[in-house]
């Protein structure tokens, strides 16, 4: 019974955590990210679809076992819903929060364990590329670069503000 907690726990959305001061963060997410996958996994579900309704012709299955085709659309569900899994993990989980303590970066893989924290005294500079498609944090030890392309282009001009704003006041 403890292993499909567990497997529960993996597989269905947790309920977001708490943020002790919302009001003093601008969270991104990888919401265009997530656009894309919602339109993969839709078409790659249709074929499934397709497959299913109308019986794969496969040309060595006996006319006995005519009701069999539509289970050769079980293989194609796999994608699709590892399509719909990754919509809801990119719209969940942040990919980058400005904070009064700093910069937080998510990679995608296990964004609570891998995440990193830039604190603001140790950024030099920072800016937003003109395209909007690329974060440069130039750090007293080194330069940090971060692609804001799984970010909507509307919330990349907002990025792009509250740093320019952020290190202006700095």
């Amino acid at each position: 019974m403890q292993a499909f907690s567990k497997l529960a726990d993996w597989l269905l959305p947790r309920q977001p955590r708490e943020v002790a001061r919302p009001e003093q963060e601008l969270r991104f997410t990888r919401s265009r990210q997530a656009m894309t996958f919602l339109a993969a996994g839709m078409v790659i579900f249709c074929l499934a679809c397709l497959v299913f309704f109308t019986g794969a012709p496969v040309s060595d299955i006996a006319a006995d076992q005519a009701h069999h085709r539509s289970l050769w659309a079980l293989p194609i569900m796999v994608p699709a819903l590892s399509c719909f899994w990754a919509v809801v993990h990119c719209t969940r989980h942040a990919y980058i929060i400005l904070t009064p303590l700093g910069v937080e970066l998510f990679p995608f893989w296990r964004p609570s364990r891998n995440m990193q924290v830039i604190y603001w005294p140790e950024i030099r500079s920072a800016g937003v590329s003109s395209d909007l498609r690329t974060l440069t944090l130039k750090l007293k030890s080194g330069q940090i670069m971060a692609t804001l392309v799984p970010i909507t282009r509307r919330a990349r001009s907002l990025l792009k503000q509250a740093v320019e704003g952020r290190m202006a006041n700095m």
